[in-house]
């Protein structure tokens, strides 16, 4: 273990000691991580906020676990609630995220492109709801395979904080 010293908002906070995995250790275990289910962890948690906001996956510096949440538009954590978090993937909630739910998406390009501009309903009901909820989950997938860690930011993340 290390210790860091994370200073608070303000002189009057002072800093406090924390203990930190050792930076070995922490790369470590991030390249031992998958980026797809990293993303897609992350892609759920953002698709289930209408707010908007950031979804974000991270691990924990202290302990090596891997956390995904969320934190609305404009909110910050305090320093001491969120030094030991190295962010590995971060998505858009909100009015803001990526809409995989579109016809591009979701549909073969030609002749089912052509069949769904003639129709008068949803995809799902064009495509009936076990269809679509496939070919949904393939177009996250699609998503996730391209992800990859940005390992400028990690090691960036990883420099604050030693």
């Amino acid at each position: 273990m290390t210790i860091v010293k994370i200073a608070g908002y303000s002189s009057n906070e002072g800093t406090r000691e924390f203990e930190i995995l050792e930076r070995e250790k922490l790369e470590e275990l991030i390249n031992n991580l998958s980026p797809f289910e990293i993303y897609k962890d992350t892609f759920q948690k953002a698709d289930n906020y209408m707010h908007s906001g950031i979804a974000y996956t991270y691990i924990d510096a202290r302990t090596g676990e891997i956390n995904t949440c969320w934190l609305q538009s404009n909110n910050f954590n305090h320093p001491w609630d969120s030094f030991y978090e190295i962010w590995l993937c971060d998505l858009k909630s909100g009015d803001q995220k990526i809409d995989l739910n579109t016809p591009d998406n979701i549909l073969a390009i030609g002749e089912e492109f052509e069949k769904w501009r003639e129709f008068n309903g949803t995809l799902e009901e064009m495509l009936g709801e076990e269809e679509y909820q496939e070919r949904y989950e393939n177009a996250i997938d699609g998503e996730a395979i391209e992800f990859s860690f940005d390992w400028e930011n990690i090691t960036e993340q990883l420099n604050e904080l030693y």
